[in-house]
């Protein structure tokens, strides 16, 4: 066999995560990501997180927030479930913006004007 199959990198995926979780290295979290692969090759995208760091996504919600005039500490109801904005994705220019139920719950994504719409700050008039 010289091609790999879906389950085999589903398994190698979870084989990887086990051992990096297993290490227990102090201080950082390991994540194995998105697989791309052709034929017999494979290659996963590993990310190393400090303790306390922030991810990419965390620091371009911070910036967006503001341009956006956005509450991170609003909660929302989502389609029945309380979200907040928990991430920015830069690249993703249809639905950059990410919520979750809770910080290690389910992620979703939504679009600027849903964004706005849930967690736009209301500025009073006088």
């Amino acid at each position: 066999m010289t091609t790999f199959t879906k389950p085999q990198l589903k398994a190698l995926r979870e084989a990887m995560q086990k051992a990096l979780d297993e290490a227990n290295i102090e201080g950082i979290s390991i994540t194995v990501g998105n697989c791309s692969y052709s034929d017999g090759e494979a290659t996963f995208k590993v990310k190393a997180l400090l303790e306390g760091g922030k991810s990419k996504e965390e620091q371009d919600l911070e910036e967006m927030v503001r341009f956006y005039a956005l509450d991170t500490d609003k909660v929302a109801s989502l389609q029945g479930m309380m979200v907040k904005l928990v991430g920015y994705k830069a690249k993703a220019h249809k639905r950059p913006w990410i919520v979750a139920t809770s910080p290690e719950g389910p992620r979703y994504v939504i679009d600027d004007n849903t964004a706005k719409r849930l967690f736009g700050i209301v500025s009073e008039v006088s």
